[in-house]
């Protein structure tokens, strides 16, 4: 009965030494991320607290967002979201397509795949493609919309080798966009 009683009271101190050193790792853990939003130009956005505002390279871009420890001294985020807007010549899958079209026949693009695919109610179309700019690849996701004579493309970009561990945004993104 002793040795029943004595086995009992071990188990017992090790899952309260277990709980305890449990709850003191999660209390050191870093702070949980949360939730921004950002509004313009017709679209609403939500995304982690560790991306944030960043600088754009394009002139159509209406926002840009970069995980925060890939943006550079000139605030341009090596991996980045950027959203643009362009007035649309034509048609508007002719137009979009037509970007597309010339990169096949420029050697630093190579078009991974193109499809159409689905951003809030709208169909639209999406693009992966690689880039090679002075040797260094990035990995890029297109998807874009067309709301009132506008062409909205969002734009995911990422050296090769950060595209994948960093797509659940995007993804994020897209998922829940607002198109107002």
């Amino acid at each position: 009965m002793k040795g029943k009683i004595l086995r009992g009271s071990i188990i017992t101190i090790i899952l309260i030494a277990f709980l305890i050193a449990s709850v003191s790792a999660d209390t050191n853990s870093e702070e949980p991320t949360t939730i921004q939003t950002l509004s313009k130009g017709g679209l609403v956005i939500h995304y982690p607290s560790d991306w944030g505002y960043s600088q754009a390279t394009s002139n159509y871009s209406i926002m840009a967002i970069s995980k925060l420890d890939s943006i550079d001294v000139a605030g341009v985020g090596q991996v980045n979201i950027n959203i643009e807007k362009k007035p649309i010549e034509g048609e508007f899958y002719s137009f979009v397509n037509t970007s597309y079209k010339s990169m096949q026949h420029d050697k630093t693009f190579t078009l991974l795949s193109s499809g159409e695919s689905v951003i809030g109610d709208r169909t639209s179309l999406e693009y992966i493609y690689i880039s090679n700019d002075n040797g260094t690849e990035r990995e890029h996701k297109a998807v874009w919309f067309e709301k009132g004579g506008q062409a909205y493309v969002l734009l995911y970009s990422a050296p090769q080798d950060q595209f994948e561990e960093n797509l659940y945004v995007f993804d994020y993104i897209i998922s829940d966009i607002q198109i107002t």
